[in-house]
């Protein structure tokens, strides 16, 4: 199961807000939403056939909010925290105010996944937080099914490549105590997620079998041994 945050040491917010309240409530009312500049699989398509920008990136939703909460001594970070055992990260959005006064959200996401997959997952979850936060909208469309579909991808892919290393392991063991080594990892790849059952149930029958051929050799090797004895 994995852990909380210490809610000690990431408050949700100062101990006051007052400050921060009222600059970021001038900050608003001088926010217009993004522009879209960007198009997702999802985008329709104009009269002269080409698709219409439907989302807007995450260096614009930045553009469009500097200058109002720089004006009203406001400013925004984002960073990542790991969470729990199961490679689970937070993205961490901080609204801080000049007076020292802050807020923050936390959003989950993977991180066990390719890095390229990662930084991409990354970068739209960095754009929703970021206008969640500051009350601004930047998509049309839900792009972010683009975004979901490459992490289940990238998850299967992952699986994939685990259950290939540990059929290997079982195909070039030697005796029962390799085999269990290889079921041990089989169940530790179970219980945080790495490997579906379906996966892990192909991975224990090649090792059944594997076990079964070991076992058959050594008693014939013992036979073998008990007659050159005789």
């Amino acid at each position: 199961m994995s852990k909380v945050i210490d809610m000690s040491v990431w408050n949700a917010c100062s101990d006051h807000v007052d400050e921060l309240s009222s600059a970021m409530a001038k900050a608003f009312g001088q926010l217009q939403n993004v522009v879209r500049n960007k198009v997702s699989h999802f985008a329709k398509k104009g009269k002269d056939g080409r698709p219409i920008p439907d989302y807007a990136d995450l260096a614009s939703c930045f553009d469009c909010i500097r200058t109002a909460y720089s004006a009203n001594g406001l400013s925004v970070s984002q960073t990542f925290h790991p969470y729990g055992e199961d490679g689970t990260i937070h993205l961490v959005t901080t609204v801080r105010h000049s007076s020292g006064q802050f807020e923050r959200s936390y959003l989950p996401m993977p991180g066990r996944i390719p890095p390229q997959e990662l930084a991409k997952t990354a970068t739209y979850l960095k754009r929703i937080a970021l206008c969640a936060i500051a009350g601004i909208a930047a998509d049309d469309d839900d792009d972010g099914e683009q975004a979901e579909k490459s992490a289940a991808n990238a998850a299967a892919n992952d699986e994939a490549r685990i259950e290939k290393a540990l059929v290997a392991k079982v195909r070039a063991s030697q005796d029962a105590e390799a085999i269990a080594s290889v079921m041990d990892q089989v169940a530790r790849g179970v219980s945080s997620g790495q490997l579906s059952e379906a996966a892990a149930g192909r991975v224990r029958l090649l090792g059944a079998d594997c076990a079964a051929k070991i076992a058959k050799k050594q008693t014939k090797e013992e036979a073998r041994q008990a007659a050159l004895a005789s």
